[in-house]
């Protein structure tokens, strides 16, 4: 029985060898395919650190109106560009008009009281120099004189005030801007200090993004930086204007306000990451384009010393332009095929131009 099983392997082993020399022959008759040969280098690059943020603007206001009352118009809704001065709503004003009238109707009655003292000090004056009368009578007018001067001065004053109050009535932009959010209806109570209107000045946007305490020593100040936001085509860049003196306690972060090279396109609170270089580390970059896909797998042909293809799977990482990092599966030196990589297989022969 023994003997049968022995015979039985040894016969095995000849048909697996031969099979595989059969196989070896045909991969050696199959023609050459016709690629690049590129060394594969090492490069020392920055570990990039990464600051989630988003769009903001250096202008950024909540506007509240400075007297109350109801609000009876909004003229300007979310996503509307205003002028300086433009006006945004109007509130209720008629009690601040029968305040009004009531002011100037106050100020009417001290001027003609003022000119009646004025009259009456003017006179006795006279009449004092001639000593027609005493000096206290004198000081009496002089009192109901300056009594009424700072009665006609208090008047105006109200109807300075309530002129303005009148003003405050139609709330206004205070610079050219862009309407973020609006924070109010028609009929809402407006009172100082409840944001109506929150703008923004779409001329001076920038990115303020969080970096960690530990990566805050990588971020410089005038560096620049990319920018980059996940609903926006194309490259943004930016200067560090503004690092914060001191991180939040609660999330251990650092606050940093960069400056974009552009701003067309962009909305305030879009979302988005900022690159600083990190620490420098040893990496090994190449193309997209020299890697192929069978299946889930990721692999590159590298040259062997006969000029037959070996195939390597590879783990890949982090972007960098154009290239993608290697981060297993090559240690630098190798020489890889660059053209021609999905018609690539193990064994193959290699025709190098």
């Amino acid at each position: 029985m023994k003997r049968i099983l022995l015979i039985a392997t040894i016969a095995t082993a000849l048909i697996s060898s031969n099979c595989s020399h059969n196989e070896m022959g045909k991969m050696k008759q199959l023609a050459p395919v016709k690629t690049r040969i590129q060394i594969v280098k090492t490069e020392v690059l920055p570990e990039p650190v990464s600051g989630p943020g988003q769009i903001t603007s250096t202008t950024d206001a909540y506007i509240s109106a400075k007297s109350m009352g109801t609000v009876i118009a909004i003229r300007a809704k979310a996503g509307d560009m205003v002028k300086k001065g433009q006006s945004l709503l109007e509130i209720d004003s008629s009690d601040i008009h029968s305040k009004l009238q009531q002011a100037k109707g106050a100020l009417a009655q001290a001027k003609a009281a003022f000119t009646i003292a004025d009259s009456n000090y003017k006179r006795f004056q006279e009449l004092y120099n001639r000593k027609a009368a005493s000096k206290v009578e004198l000081e009496q007018m002089e009192y109901q004189f300056n009594s009424a001067k700072g009665a006609v001065q208090m008047a105006t004053g109200a109807v300075e005030e309530a002129n303005a109050y009148l003003k405050y009535a139609s709330v206004r932009a205070p610079f050219n801007a862009v309407i973020v959010e609006r924070m109010v209806n028609v009929g809402d109570f407006a009172a100082p200090g409840r944001p109506l209107f929150r703008i923004i000045d779409p001329a001076n946007m920038q990115f303020e993004c969080r970096v960690s305490e530990s990566d805050a020593k990588y971020v410089k100040k005038n560096g620049v930086v990319p920018v980059t936001l996940d609903n926006f085509d194309g490259e943004l860049t930016g200067t560090i204007a503004e690092i914060g003196g001191g991180s939040d306690f609660m999330t251990h972060t650092v606050a940093v306000h960069i400056n974009l090279n552009k701003t067309k396109g962009l909305r305030a609170g879009m979302y988005g990451q900022a690159s600083f270089p990190g620490v420098q580390k040893t990496r090994i970059l190449i193309s997209e384009n020299w890697i192929a896909r069978r299946g889930e797998l990721s692999v590159v042909f590298t040259q062997g010393p006969k000029g037959f293809a070996r195939m390597r799977i590879i783990q890949t990482g982090k972007k960098f332009g154009d290239k993608v990092e290697v981060t297993s599966g090559l240690s630098g030196g190798e020489r890889i095929a660059t053209t021609s990589v999905d018609k690539l297989s193990d064994g193959l022969k290699l025709e190098t131009n």
